[in-house]
């Protein structure tokens, strides 16, 4: 950090006036808001933040990725004249279904896995098929906290929202809930994702089964956001084709979705390049609704022809084949992208010992039973103070992280995101986080 003097903490008057400015409210602000408020309040005082509200990688991208990407680029001239194909280049389709095999423990097929514009194209377009496969089941239920932006996209789709906090329902108290609401006959798809952003919670595989088995139940789709696949470091799923294998819900039935992203397993956030996998189960099947949407009732066609084609006709070429060359380094052991991603647990267990003692508790502390993992993310919160208002607290000494209450919860904290987090950072975040304890008394 560039500080030399101890400048905390920062004027208020400033702040309040930034604040009054952007037309915010720290209980409410998003990412976006958060991030251009924390740059000016940067540059005025002429320090650095710890930037906390970012959840983007943190590691340099392994250069198999970018080699692949200039290799294609050199070897085929006619491949930037060249419009992809909507659902895919084959090889990427052939590497993602044996990363599946080999990570995940399931069969699908090179048909069932199509690229898209990173994961939020993928999750979209899954809101949109779900929500839309049968006349009134148009509400998407998160299993809450969640990824803010999922929920912008619900609105955007005109479709509804429901919720349910992983913090009152877990095992046969999460089952009970999900069958007496999918009972009303309304819930077109159930999203999630596990680890989980922002508390890092993780579902149980006995939860998953029961989710599985009333997914086909009530024939509701499963959106299993897995942009942080293999992250619990509590177990090693990384050996290619040995398990123990990442717990999913595709083991348990037909309906689902599995969004598989590249920015933080691969750190390659900047080539906006995911893929969703399409069940075998579903990808053929009809729903005589879509045609409403998408000139098909084939939910497979609609998501390729009616989701991929109209909003960006594919996705581009050299950042397919970048994935491709991963997963197909991942699945013959040539590159253990989890080993990599360790690093992220050690910087959440040092940054977790300095906040809790300080002052501060972890929100979301437990996890069916056992301590909350390390890993991209945790929660704080500190006494009874709003989320807005230790945000508020937290950004006179230079530090940022996000309202809880964006993401789903009604309880008050602030997120914590330990992925741009230096080895030579510690010492100043506790120099930091120990005057923020002593100033909020």
């Amino acid at each position: 950090m560039k500080n030399n003097i101890f400048p905390f903490p920062l004027d208020t008057s400033f702040l309040d006036k930034a604040i009054q400015n952007a037309g915010v409210d720290l209980n409410i602000i998003s990412i976006r808001e958060l991030t251009r408020l924390v740059d000016e309040l940067s540059l005025h005082h002429g320090i650095d933040f710890f930037r906390f509200e970012f959840g983007i990688p943190g590691l340099k991208a392994e250069r198999i990725g970018p080699e692949e990407e200039i290799r294609v680029l050199t070897n085929d001239e006619m491949l930037p004249s060249t419009y992809p194909p909507f659902d895919g280049i084959p090889r990427l389709k052939k590497a993602a279904a044996l990363f599946v095999k080999k990570f995940l423990n399931i069969e699908v097929f090179p048909e069932n896995c199509i690229p898209t514009i990173g994961a939020m194209q993928g999750g979209f377009i899954s809101q949109a098929i779900a929500g839309r496969r049968r006349e009134g089941y148009d509400t998407i239920l998160y299993l809450d906290p969640g990824f803010p932006v999922n929920k912008l996209q619900t609105k955007f789709l005109g479709l509804k929202a429901e919720s349910v906090d992983l913090y009152d329902y877990r095992g046969t108290k999460l089952l009970n809930r999900l069958d007496q609401i999918f009972s009303s006959r309304k819930i077109g798809g159930l999203l999630w994702s596990s680890p989980n952003n922002p508390t890092w919670t993780c579902l149980k595989e006995k939860e998953l089964e029961g989710i599985g088995n009333l997914l086909t139940e009530y024939d509701v789709i499963g959106i299993e956001d897995s942009a942080y696949l293999g992250m619990d470091f509590r177990v090693n799923y990384g050996i290619p084709g040995e398990p123990p294998f990442q717990p999913t819900v595709s083991r348990y039935t037909d309906n689902y979705f599995i969004i598989i992203s590249s920015s933080k397993i691969f750190s390659y956030a900047g080539q906006r390049v995911a893929l969703t996998v399409i069940s075998p189960g579903l990808m053929d099947r009809r729903y005589p609704n879509l045609k409403r949407y998408y000139n098909t009732d084939i939910l497979g066609r609609a998501f390729i022809h009616g989701g991929i084609y109209p909003t960006t006709a594919g996705v581009p070429q050299t950042p397919q084949h970048a994935l491709a060359a991963l997963f197909e380094a991942a699945c013959n052991g040539k590159y253990d992208f989890l080993k990599k991603a360790c690093k992220y647990g050690e910087r959440a267990r040092r940054a977790k010992e300095i906040f809790l003692s300080h002052g501060f508790n972890l929100l979301y502390d437990d996890d069916f039973g056992e301590p909350i993992a390390d890993g991209f993310y945790f929660t704080i919160f500190r006494g009874k103070m709003t989320g807005g208002e230790l945000l508020y607290q937290m950004l006179l000494f230079g530090i940022a992280g996000i309202p809880l209450r964006i993401t789903g919860t009604v309880r008050e904290g602030v997120r914590i995101c330990v992925s741009l987090l230096n080895e030579n950072q510690f010492d100043e975040l506790k120099k930091r986080v120990s005057a923020l304890d002593e100033f909020l008394g």
